[in-house]
């Protein structure tokens, strides 16, 4: 047999794992640059809060003094100070100047700037006299400014404000530099991480590839494997399961070819069908005697035997319950069509359906889906379809499982969908499901007849049904297709 190019384990493994430390690493640097980051802009913001906050009180007497004549009005004491803030070594000043409550340039580090009016944002909030404001502000040329305000107030009476724009030139190479540290650490720690999942994967593969390898040669006419290391982990539990399914395979091939006979024997439902209502006939009247027989006895017999009557009576009622059946599918072909509203339909066998299933111990869930569409119908042997979908659904689940019952419309046909999360079907059954009198139920539990009822039913409404199952999902799905008009509602 050709072999398929496939993804082994190992590569599997590595690509995981360098996905994982790709993440991570990204993830790591991401977060320590912004970090960083954000840990610089404090750092400017508490340099640029205590320059404006030692200037606040000299420039607020300065101003005071101006107003009440002690010096006067033109004498440069506040252009002092912006000269000042100017020269500071620790922060690199791009402009500095004070407004008054006006919005309007007092004082400027650029005399073309005196007398201009500023109505900005952060003028306002530094009027407003919301205590010190920073915001960054992008340059359509070089790097961008640091802008801060604080207000000028005495006595709680603003007086104006204070700017200074702080360039933000020395805190961008910064970040550059540890960004650049940041990309080399996480380069290295990246590649390093790589070699040693790369290593892990190869000795994890190793074992596996020998494992493959002894598998493949086994064929169907030896069933024999080649002998293998011992191993004490997973992988040597893996062996031993492998060669005692190739014990099991040896065992029941012939068990399997009986199998495939007994199959072939019951796909004769053709012959089965024209036999079963002579069957049912002639069991339901000596079966009607018994019960009558019964019904007498259990006034005379005395208490002591009578639970040996109520054993009578529940084998008599699983007779008549499987004559029944038969009799259902013996008359399967005859239909007694109805015009019924999609909704309303759905409506009532969910009602039923969930008083058939209160007993079972399961969740029982519907959902309509489909707009409201006429169907051309029997109603009643619809119900009976989709009932016993739903009660070997639960039959199927798990105790507390939840069993699905979705209607929905697609290409032309009225979809019912019956979903399970049992254990599923196993593909070698999938073909024998339909067929009249099996069962993958225990002994007793079940007639083998209830499938091929509804198979038969819906034929007969022109349709189909069809089962997908996986284990934990299985799903019966039930296509009616509509008349011409029918989707009009």
């Amino acid at each position: 047999m050709e072999k398929r190019l496939v993804f082994g384990i190992k590569i599997k493994f590595i690509l995981i794992s360098t996905l994982i430390m790709a993440l991570t690493s990204v993830t790591w640097g991401s977060w320590s640059w912004i970090n960083e980051r954000e840990h610089l802009i404090e750092r400017l913001d508490a340099e640029g809060r205590l320059l404006l906050t030692s200037l606040q009180a000299p420039i607020v007497d300065a101003i005071l003094y101006e107003r009440i004549g002690v010096v006067e009005e033109n004498a440069g004491l506040l252009d002092n100070f912006i000269e000042q803030v100017m020269e500071n070594r620790e922060m690199k000043v791009v402009y500095a100047f004070i407004i008054d409550t006006d919005g309007k340039v007092v004082a400027h580090s650029d005399y073309r700037q005196f007398g201009k009016m500023y109505h900005d944002p952060l003028t306002a909030i530094a009027l407003a006299q919301e205590g010190f404001a920073a915001q960054t502000v992008q340059q359509r040329s070089g790097p961008p400014v640091f802008d801060m305000a604080l207000p000028l107030q005495v006595a709680g009476k603003s007086l104006g404000a204070l700017r200074v724009g702080a360039s933000m030139e020395l805190l961008q190479k910064e970040q550059s530099r540890l960004g650049r540290e940041i990309l080399i650490f996480t380069c290295l720690f990246f590649l390093v991480s790589n070699a040693v999942f790369y290593v892990v994967g190869l000795t994890m593969s190793r074992p596996l590839k020998k494992l493959s390898s002894a598998m493949a040669k086994v064929s169907h006419h030896s069933l024999q494997a080649a002998p293998l290391a011992h191993r004490n982990d997973e992988i040597g539990q893996l062996q031993e399961s492998f060669l005692e399914m190739l014990d099991r395979l040896k065992k029941s091939e012939d068990e399997r070819q009986h199998a495939v006979a007994r199959m072939m024997q019951n796909e004769k439902m053709a012959t089965i069908g024209k036999i079963v209502a002579g069957v049912a006939h002639e069991i339901n009247n000596p079966l009607m005697v018994m019960s009558t027989s019964l019904f007498h006895l259990e006034r005379k017999v005395p208490p002591e035997l009578a639970r040996f009557l109520e054993t009578h009576k529940e084998g008599m009622q699983r007779i008549e319950g499987i004559v029944r059946q038969l009799t259902d599918f013996s008359r399967a072909g005859s239909l007694d069509l109805q015009r019924v509203a999609s909704d309303d339909f759905f409506k009532d066998t969910a009602r039923f359906a969930s008083i058939a299933l209160k007993k079972q111990q399961i969740v029982f869930e519907s959902s309509d889906m489909a707009p409201r569409t006429l169907l051309s119908i029997d109603k009643g042997k619809m119900h009976q379809v989709v009932l016993n979908l739903l009660l070997n659904a639960a039959d199927a689940s798990t105790e507390g499982g939840v069993v699905w019952l979705t209607a929905y419309l697609q290409g032309g046909s009225y979809l019912l969908a019956v979903q399970d999360h049992g254990a599923g079907i196993p593909p070698e059954e999938m073909e024998k499901i339909f067929e009249i009198f099996y069962t993958t139920k225990p002994g007793g539990e079940g007639s083998g007849i209830g499938l091929a009822i509804s198979k038969s039913i819906v034929e007969m409404h022109h349709g189909e049904i069809t089962c997908t199952s996986t284990p934990g999902d299985t799903t019966f799905l039930v296509r009616i297709p509509l008349r011409h008009g029918e989707n009009d509602g």
